[in-house]
């Protein structure tokens, strides 16, 4: 590929998120960044010995992403602004998008490669990722993901040996790691690659088990390494960030096939995005009648489809359809609850197979002119919704109007936008959305104390200390944003 191609390429990175670069840091960015321990302290061996929230009102969790951390407490030294935050976080993105079209570069025809990253660079569902100072954890474990896999993906063929190559692999999917956890889902994607696209050159069974053998080590270091800082033990989700956390096995587990299914709805048509998505946007589906049904369905789709691509010849193809839903395996409640239901952020890395077997798509049109007007199209409605996307992120007030329409039926993200219009002295307006809030879950603690101090505002007394009493009664402590 020309150099105005991987130019054209960081461009497409670059200029939807543009008009974000001086958007002030919000929520999670906020609370991990003003930390004196991160941004004075934390040092290249001090971060492996603490748990993400070190420093922070949420210290003690179980979450763990040193590098994570060392990547925000270098830029805070370095460039302690928001501009210098959000330059980083963009600039990042780019490398992601340069980093996949060389990973396709060696699976499918160059104007394939070039298509698939581009759609990836300006697709609206990578935002999140790309717009909060944190998301650079999904970016960074996706970026040394993808140099993993292309080093897998290029070791020698039968009877071959080059252990600098498999080293490089192993290294690098440890580092993936130590940005973000959900990275262990590339030991699959590798598997994956070898069932069913990389046949030709498949190892003998020893070789595969000695290579094998260098992941797990790098995994095994990982969790040794997590588990001295944060322990085995797994902390209680809050109901309101994640129901499925309180649900059955198989009812979580059906529904988050039926979730990997909005995931790839979103994916085609990323038409309504959000940073919130927890009760009660998305109901958990009963697994009788009909989630586990749906559910069954939902697999026997997606494995149909992958059957149909291999029988057909387009092993390639097949391995990216298959990319998807493995990319998912970590944070897609199935075989373990998360933090959250559904959150955009989480598809980042799954973007890339969807991307690239869009781009193999698009560049698979017989005619060239159809097929130019179709990548044109598609690339400038996605870099359309991304900028505007971008936008909300302007500030605290347009970011919770905009999470609050988009997610109507999130009582957390009624409730962020009524503490927002609050604080803006709109007691009437706070009022409307917390009285939503308290109509979908009675039991939201945090929503009734926010409507006592809105009824406070308006003079109402009476139900300024109604509200009271129900905030006192409710069980739940979960907090808004």
């Amino acid at each position: 590929m020309r150099r105005l191609g991987w130019l054209a390429l960081a461009l497409l990175a670059v200029l939807p998120y543009a008009r974000s670069v001086g958007a002030p840091l919000l929520y999670d960015d906020r609370t991990l960044l003003d930390n004196r321990w991160l941004v004075r302290e934390a040092g290249p061996a001090s971060v492996f010995t603490h748990d993400y929230w070190y420093g922070t009102k949420h210290a003690g969790s179980d979450l763990y992403r040193p590098l994570t951390v060392l990547s925000l407490a270098w830029n805070m030294r370095a460039a302690p602004t928001k501009e210098g935050i959000r330059a980083v976080n963009i600039a990042l993105h780019a490398v992601a998008t340069l980093a996949l079209c060389f990973l396709l570069s060696g699976l499918v025809p160059p104007d394939a490669a070039w298509l698939g990253a581009a759609l990836f660079a300006v697709h609206p569902l990578g935002s999140e990722a790309v717009l909060w100072a944190v998301g650079r954890a999904e970016i960074l474990a996706a970026v040394f993901g993808m140099v993993a896999f292309v080093t897998f993906a290029r070791l020698p063929v039968p009877g071959g040996r080059d252990h600098v190559k498999l080293l490089v692999s192993a290294a690098s999917f440890f580092v993936a790691l130590c940005f973000k956890e959900s990275a262990a889902v590339w030991l699959a994607i590798g598997a994956a690659w070898l069932l069913l696209a990389g046949k030709a050159g498949r190892p003998a069974t020893k070789t595969i088990a000695a290579r094998a053998a260098a992941y797990a080590v790098a995994l095994a270091v990982y969790l040794a390494l997590r588990v001295s800082a944060v322990g085995w033990a797994r902390h209680e989700v809050p109901f309101v960030d994640n129901p499925l956390a309180h649900a059955g096995a198989a009812t979580r587990a059906a529904n988050g096939v039926l979730l990997f299914a909005r995931y790839v709805g979103k994916m085609i048509l990323p038409r309504t995005l959000s940073v919130e998505y927890g009760f009660d946007q998305l109901p958990v589906v009963p697994l009788f009648p009909w989630g586990a049904i749906l559910a069954l369905i939902a697999v026997a789709a997606s494995v149909a489809a992958i059957v149909a691509l291999v029988r057909k010849g387009h092993t390639v193809a097949a391995f990216l359809a298959a990319f998807v839903p493995i990319a998912f395996a970590v944070t897609g409640n199935v075989l373990f609850p998360i933090g959250t239901i559904f959150a955009e952020r989480l598809a980042y890395t799954p973007l890339l197979g969807a991307c690239a077997l869009g781009g193999l798509a698009v560049a698979s049109i017989p005619a060239r002119t159809a097929r130019i007007a179709l990548a044109t199209a598609l690339l400038a409605a996605c870099a359309t919704r991304t900028t505007v996307r971008a936008g909300d992120y302007r500030g605290l007030v347009a970011l919770s109007e905009a999470t609050a329409a988009a997610s109507p039926r999130s009582v957390k993200s009624l409730a962020n936008a009524g503490r927002t219009r609050l604080r803006q002295g709109n007691a009437a307006g706070a009022a409307d959305l917390l009285e939503r809030a308290v109509t979908i879950w009675p039991d939201y603690g945090s929503a009734w104390r926010l409507l006592a101090e809105a009824r406070d505002a308006m003079g109402d007394a009476a139900g300024a200390q109604q509200a009271r009493e129900r905030a006192a009664a409710a069980p739940s402590a979960d907090e808004p944003l």
